[in-house]
């Protein structure tokens, strides 16, 4: 922040002394009336002759003014108000001047009290409220108490003006940022511009999920008008309602200051907090325009709000998008990048910070680059709610029926081709949302549902993500939901595929509410199916319970494979299957026997293949159709059934 001003010693000098001789003159009045012990002071000189000297110094000096007088004009603080905040700072910055004060101060009341204030300076309770509104002094004790016992003191930020040091505010140094006029040929709604020249006192909010390019929008919409934008971390504000008061204050204060406009972060993740109220009560009272971000939409009481929703990036922003982030990576790269990951800006351009810290140069950057920044993104975006499934298998260990088959290859195409049908053919008009793609696998246990999940990811070359249900479900109320977004989110920005596994006990019928448990559990059932209805992105459930699905979302699937126990043939082909090529094998393997003999499904054919090739390592020889029969009955067995013969 650059601000033209005369020396801060200088003036400072001045002000002390100015001080010094208007808390000698009070001191002096005070004892010869009575209400102060001592013998009366002479003064050194008259306090006002010293302050009209000083501002006909300042008004002297061309082209500069003091700090304090440089906030009063951005401000438009009287010049009581300017005298009542020297004073209080001199008190701060002068020993002097502090000693002096004492003289007034009681054990109840250690600084300075609104009654001598008015003593020294004629400052009247209005101009008082609007010097605590602009966060400029604290008073510390309850305003229904009588004034003399009122406290109040200068905040740190007015002895820092008056120091010369002219940074943003130490108080809200952690929670936001000054970001400078910023220019763009991004194309900028009428209504945000309207909004923010009119210079009303409007809240204007970007709607949209996290990382959709909210935040970029409003500060080129800023920038449009010719503001710099003051951004705040909504969601570091303090939960304390107090201390958040006093920070937003402090925020528009700062903002007023800089030609600014502040502009609050993910503002709408502070509605369920203590804090809200006193939040919701200065932006309402706030006079100039302010910028928020949110997901859903957002009001505020007695407050006028104007709501944009955000559209999904087009091609051709991500390719905008891609460039601009991996500025001077090939041209073949950036554009693969658009048309494969259907990523949000605001995840390309956290990928994009990876992938330069990974390559040597931005000329050396190729598309296994690009995927692997996406990857990292988005392990970070998951955090310990899901984990990265990878899985060694092709198509070729799976065995299922044709009509399977084509589902799944209908699934895929799906995937592939539904900017085609929605965008280009204007299928997604008719629809409206809904446009994200949900598949219910079902099946008995071991009928690879889970394995064909990260086939179809590897297929459409995504990374699949399995969502871990012991972090994300919660007996808190509101909580699960809140896990969930954030996974469904996550799996949008970074367009990953998401599985949950026994979906179930997840996605189970609603009941009949007899108790609060049981309504929260329909809240819960609810919320999943909204999000599902607006989810944008490919989520993959299995179950072992298809029964146990409720109803409204088999609606909301857009493929529902049915994996069936596999017959005879099946079972011979999936023991043939499970034998790797590298393996040492003894003899004629029989797999048709085998799938004849041992009614099992893929998975615990699996196990018996791995325990057979664990036994005859243990033996020292290769697998033999002996070992395989052997771990195959035990399997068997432990799945309860009863061997009555052997081929």
């Amino acid at each position: 922040m650059h601000v033209p001003y005369a020396s801060a010693d200088e003036v400072a000098h001045d002000r002390i002394a100015w001080c010094v001789a208007l808390l000698a003159e009070l001191v002096g009045r005070a004892r010869c009336e009575g209400w102060l012990d001592g013998t009366a002071p002479e003064p050194a000189s008259s306090p006002t002759l010293l302050v009209d000297t000083l501002r006909a110094r300042v008004a002297e000096t061309s082209g500069r003014t003091a700090p304090l007088e440089w906030l009063a004009m951005r401000l438009g603080l009287s010049v009581v108000e300017v005298d009542a905040l020297w004073l209080l700072a001199c008190i701060e910055i002068s020993p002097a001047v502090a000693r002096l004060a004492q003289a007034f101060t009681t054990p109840t009341c250690p600084d300075l009290s609104v009654q001598i204030l008015r003593e020294l300076v004629p400052v009247s309770s209005a101009q008082l409220a609007n010097l605590e509104q602009l966060a400029l002094v604290d008073v510390t004790s309850d305003p229904r108490a009588p004034q003399h016992r009122r406290s109040l003191r200068v905040v740190d930020r007015v002895v820092e003006l008056v120091r010369g040091e002219l940074d943003l505010d130490r108080e809200i140094r952690s929670i936001a940022q000054l970001s400078p006029v910023q220019r763009s040929d991004q194309e900028i709604p009428a209504a945000l511009t309207n909004a923010l020249r009119s210079n009303r006192p409007v809240l204007v909010v970007a709607v949209g999920a996290h990382g959709s390019g909210r935040s970029t929008l409003l500060a080129n919409a800023a920038g449009d008008v010719g503001y710099q934008t003051l951004r705040v971390r909504a969601p570091a504000i303090a939960i304390d309602p107090s201390t958040a008061r006093r920070q937003i204050r402090a925020v528009f204060r700062e903002a007023c200051m800089v030609d600014a406009i502040p502009l609050f972060e993910r503002l709408d993740e502070l509605r369920s907090r203590p804090c809200w109220d006193a939040i919701e009560t200065e932006l309402a009272q706030f006079a100039a325009p302010a910028l928020a971000t949110a997901e859903t939409a957002l009001t505020v009481a007695d407050k006028t709000v104007v709501q944009h929703r955000m559209a999904a990036a087009s091609d051709e922003q991500r390719r905008r998008c891609w460039r601009d982030a991996l500025r001077g990576a090939p041209d073949h790269v950036t554009e693969a990048a658009a048309r494969s990951y259907a990523l949000r800006p605001g995840a390309i351009t956290a990928s994009a910070r990876t992938i330069l810290a990974r390559c040597a140069a931005p000329s050396a950057i190729g598309i296994d680059d690009v995927h692997e920044g996406i990857r990292a993104h988005l392990g970070d975006a998951m955090g310990t709610l899901a984990t990265r499934v990878t899985r060694t298998q092709s198509w070729d260990d799976l065995v299922l029926p044709p009509d399977q088959f084509e589902q799944i290859i209908e699934l895929v195409a799906r995937v592939r081709h539904r900017r085609r049908v929605l965008n280009d053919w204007g299928f997604g008009d008719k629809i409206g949302a809904g446009r994200g793609i949900t598949a219910l696998l079902s099946g008995p246990p071991g009928t690879g549902k889970t394995m064909v999940a990260a086939l179809i990811a590897q297929e459409l070359r995504l990374d699949l993500y399995q969502v871990d249900l012991s972090k994300v479900v919660s007996k808190y109320i509101g909580e699960t939901e809140k896990q969930l977004g954030a996974v469904f989110d996550a799996a949008e920005s970074g367009h990953a595929v998401v599985l949950f596994d026994e979906a179930d006990s997840l996605f189970g019928k609603r009941s009949e509410v007899r108790s609060s448990n049981d309504r929260y559990a329909n809240l819960e059932v609810n919320y999943l199916l909204q999000r599902l209805e607006a989810f944008t992105g490919i989520a993959l459930l299995t179950t072992n319970h298809e029964a146990a699905i409720d109803e409204a979302f088999r609606r909301r699937l857009a493929v529902h494979v049915r994996f069936p126990v596999p017959d005879e043939t099946q079972r011979g082909q999936l023991w043939r299957a499970m034998i790797p090529g590298r393996a040492a094998v003894e003899g004629e393997i029989d797999a048709v026997a085998l799938g004849r003999e041992f009614e099992m499904t893929g998975g615990y054919i699996k196990n018996a293949a791995l325990r057979a090739a664990y036994l005859a390592a243990d033996e020292g020889v290769a697998i033999s159709q002996a070992h395989l029969w052997r771990a195959a009955r035990a399997e068997y067995e432990a799945l309860g059934k009863v061997m009555f013969h052997r081929a």
